[in-house]
């Protein structure tokens, strides 16, 4: 049977069951032995596998070997645990241990919890009786029953955090808490530390009463940001000084709930998840009864969590401690989190060094116009007192943000104006339309634009700020005076909406899917807005010759001696093309005319020491808010200035109030900077300017046999008409071809002197004149416009009898004067080219003799010797006499 039980397994089918161990007979079968199960008398069956351990002596060994080494660890810890005197912790004495080192490695800053004021716990229960006892119901109600560690807490925690299979539930006593925060040194969320905590604890409370360890906790408790204690939290959040003024049982209830997580229950900065955060205590905390009494009944807790959260918004700039560069600490706290993993308890005790590039003198510039009232009035003298101002300034060379403004009234917990959002205007078109136009479509300054009236969208009919067309329009003119019209149609065009956005996008502008339209990419209209960081960091391009880069405050961050790197470092590191070098230097070329050429929106950005510099100003619609910004070969700026909370808007444009802030931080992150010129990158060739139609320069020599007219050379597309004055009309007398320079008029002779005149009989004689008129005009046979087709000029001649031959005329600007007549200073230079008239004591070089540039002889100007004292007795290399074109 057994034989055939093994073939039958191995074959894969049996007519009968295996045999199991309970078959088996003799003294190890389980149903031969007494207690067995229904009554056999048998033990019952045996476990099997990692049963077998859960047996009462396995259990009781492991209890032990626990205990043991619980008490061998915690007698350990407390017997080294380091500790500070409590009483010599007050605001005064706490390190803040983190600092911050501007670009000369000077420390400017440092991190803690520098909002800090003490309050001693009998004035406390004195004015406020439930508040310290609130905290210790919310966050540790056995306070007063536990030795520093609630092991009947600890072990109910545990057991909730098996069930959850994760973090449910905390169990740190209040004591534990100010271990962690105050007395142990090494701050690190490991085991070793938790274990650590229970040692300080079971010691500290040896050492200290409750009392001490409760004011320690309430003292230092983090609120948010840099706020710790009780009493500051009070102050910033209510506007009431616990010692000194009653608080009511729903601001208690906030006070008590926030520690949980500060920043999330921010009752200024987040009010929904605070109130909810308040009504939890105030429904489910204080009414309870348990180790401690309740403070209210269930019904009035319903009551008043049913009253709205009053925060008070103004209250931070009053009572809290002025800290120098906060903006720029903020943006580093910020960056220490979001990059770092840092947080605010890292930042109070690991004792970083945090190394940026701050230049101090651009953030106190922008600290003091910020401040400064007479910076925000409007172009007729209207006060701006609700306008507020973002500000960023970063080194294109590295991505480092050099200095900030986060507002006018700005506080550490503020909103942060610098890193805000609101619609560019017209800042976005150099980067969406003109900038993808140049590098993808070889667009150039001399480009001719639509700018004509826009209606391909129904019902959208958007103007020019000046509520002018312009026809026809170069793209140098449509960028310096920032015109809608032609980018509309530049964007619908050429550059197409996608590749807009895309660019947008690339250049770290947060679009939404709704931006992607015409008055979002070519206004700048967008739904969410960008902040000055993006902007400033996407201008970066221009300077970089294309090349993109987030910006950032951090150079590097030194913990124990060794530099950390941070967890996104690639994004900073490594930089990506977004335009090309072309690009770059076309814009920028443009952008210069923004600030230096008339007509430009962009005046008021000139730095005080006139360096180099570009930009582009931008209008939000209905002139609720400008900006402008703007670069040197140096460092890049964006300004935004807008009505953040509504109130009394005075109207402003981005070339007023926006690009003076602009030139006074500007000019003061310049200083010690020597002044740089934007350079043209290798390769790169500048845009070729299209032929321009002039009207000829006339000029006239006479001689026997007629007079000639002479002009300056054009193109070969140039042809040319000669019309003579003739009972007072003009009269074509020649067609010339392309390429013509000259031509003879041989009827136009002197008067004939034949010797005796009555007039000289009765002493009435005299000279006797011709006088010739004529017009020369310049036709492009390649012009396409009627209106820059033709160009011409006139010219007249007199020619006289019985006197020698005059020289010729030079007429350079068609005013009927001689221009070597028009010398004030009598230097030899006419007035229309001296760059000093009237000044008589410029003469050597400057002096040209009145003859100009001597002429060659083959119709076009000669050069001089170098002397330029090429006039009539000087050296030049013609042979006909100078003329000045």
């Amino acid at each position: 049977m057994d034989d055939f039980r093994k073939v039958s397994m191995k074959s894969g089918y049996s007519p009968m069951p295996p045999r199991t161990r309970s078959e088996r007979t003799g003294s190890r079968s389980r149903s031969s032995r007494s207690g067995g199960p229904r009554g056999t008398g048998g033990r019952g069956p045996q476990k099997q596998g990692w049963q077998r351990f859960f047996t009462w002596k396995w259990m009781m060994l492991i209890l032990l070997t626990s205990l043991l080494l619980m008490v061998g660890g915690c007698a350990a810890i407390m017997a080294s645990a380091e500790m500070y005197d409590l009483n010599e912790i007050k605001q005064d004495n706490m390190p803040l241990s983190s600092k911050i080192y501007d670009k000369k490695g000077d420390v400017v800053a440092t991190f803690g919890f520098s909002q800090r004021e003490w309050a001693d716990l009998k004035e406390l229960r004195k004015i406020n009786p439930m508040l310290p006892d609130a905290f210790v119901k919310v966050e540790d109600r056995r306070f007063y029953e536990h030795n520093g560690v609630d092991f009947e807490g600890l072990g109910r925690a545990v057991v909730k955090n098996i069930v959850a299979m994760g973090a449910a539930q905390g169990a740190s006593t209040i004591t534990q808490q100010v271990c962690k925060n105050i007395v142990l040194k090494n701050p690190e969320k490991t085991i070793t530390r938790k274990v650590q905590e229970l040692g300080c604890a079971l010691n500290l409370e040896r050492k200290a009463s409750k009392d001490e360890i409760l004011a320690a906790y309430l003292n230092y408790i983090p609120f948010g940001g840099d706020i710790a204690g009780v009493r500051m939290a009070s102050k910033v959040y209510f506007g009431k000084d616990p010692v000194k003024e009653p608080l009511l049982t729903e601001e208690i209830a906030m006070l008590a709930g926030m520690p949980k997580a500060p920043s999330v229950y921010n009752p200024v900065r987040r009010p929904e998840k605070a109130k909810e955060r308040r009504d939890v205590i105030l429904k489910m905390v204080f009414p309870v009864d348990d180790v401690m009494k309740p403070f209210i009944t269930q019904e009035e807790g319903d009551k008043l969590a049913q009253k709205p959260l009053k925060a008070c918004k103004d209250c931070r700039k009053k009572y809290a401690v002025k800290n120098k560069y906060q903006a720029f600490k903020d943006l580093v706290r910020e960056e220490l989190k979001r990059d770092y993993g840092y947080d605010t308890e890292d930042l109070a005790n690991k004792g970083l060094e945090i190394h940026t590039d701050l230049n101090v003198e651009a953030q106190k510039a922008i600290e003091e116009v910020l401040k400064d009232d007479s910076t925000f009035v409007s172009k007729d003298g209207i006060p701006m007192k609700d306008a507020d101002a973002g500000i960023t300034i970063m080194d294109p060379k590295t991505g480092l943000i050099v200095a900030s403004g986060g507002g006018r009234h700005y506080n550490s917990g503020s909103t942060h104006r610098g890193t805000e959002v609101n619609p560019p205007g017209s800042t976005i078109k150099p980067l969406t339309v003109f900038g993808p136009a140049v590098y993808k479509h070889d667009y150039n300054e001399y480009t001719i634009l639509n700018d004509r009236k826009v209606d391909f969208i129904p019902g959208w009919q958007p103007k020019n700020f000046v509520r002018k067309e312009y026809g026809d329009v170069p793209m140098a003119e449509a960028v310096k005076k920032s015109l809608n019209l032609s980018t509309i149609h530049l964007l619908r065009d050429v550059v197409k909406l996608q590749p807009a956005y895309d660019f947008g996008k690339q250049l770290g502008l947060d679009l939404s899917e709704g931006d992607m339209n015409y008055a979002p990419l070519a206004l700048g209209a967008l739904g969410k807005g960008v902040s000055t960081l993006q902007m400033a960091q996407a201008y970066q391009v221009f300077v970089k010759d294309g090349s993109y880069r987030k910006a950032h405050a951090i150079k590097k961050v030194i913990e124990d001696g060794e530099t950390v790197k941070p967890e996104v470092a690639a994004k900073y590191e490594k930089p990506k093309q977004v335009f090309d070098k072309k690009t770059a230097w076309w814009m920028t070329r443009m952008m210069k005319k923004v600030i230096f050429e008339e007509g430009g929106t962009g005046h008021s950005a000139k730095l005080v020491d006139g360096r180099d510099v570009a930009g582009k100003s931008g209008t939000v619609q209905g002139e609720k808010g400008g900006w402008f910004v703007g670069y040197t070969p140096d460092l890049v700026a964006a300004v935004s200035v807008w009505y953040p909370t509504g109130g009394d808007v005075v109207k402003v444009t981005g070339g007023t109030v926006p690009a003076k802030i602009f030139s006074k931080v500007m000019s003061a992150a310049h200083r010690g900077i020597p002044p740089h010129s934007f350079k043209k990158p290798e390769g790169v060739k500048d845009p070729e300017r299209p032929f321009q139609l002039q009207a000829p320069h006339l000029s006239y020599e006479s001689h026997p046999d007629g007079v000639l007219l002479k002009w300056q050379q054009q193109p070969e597309q140039v042809t040319y008409q000669v019309f003579r004055a003739e009972g007072g009309n003009f009269v074509k007398v020649a067609d010339l071809p392309a390429g013509s320079t000259s031509w003879k008029d041989s009827s136009a002779l002197p008067p004939q002197d034949d010797g005796f005149d009555l007039g000289d009989l009765f002493g009435g004689g005299g000279e006797k004149k011709k006088v010739y008129r004529y017009k020369v005009v310049a036709i492009d046979t390649q012009a396409t416009d009627p209106a820059n087709k033709e160009k011409s000029s006139e010219i007249t001649v007199e020619l006289k009898s019985g006197k020698k031959e005059e020289k010729p005329k030079f007429d350079k600007n068609n005013d009927g004067i001689d221009d070597r007549q028009q010398d004030s200073d009598g230097d030899g230079v006419n007035d229309h080219e001296d760059k000093f008239p009237n000044d008589p004591t410029r003469t050597g070089k400057e002096q040209d003799g009145g003859g100009g540039n001597g002429d060659n002889g083959n119709g076009r100007p000669g050069r001089d010797d170098g002397n330029n004292n090429d006039g009539n007795n000087g050296n030049d290399n013609g042979n006909t006499g100078g003329w000045p074109f």
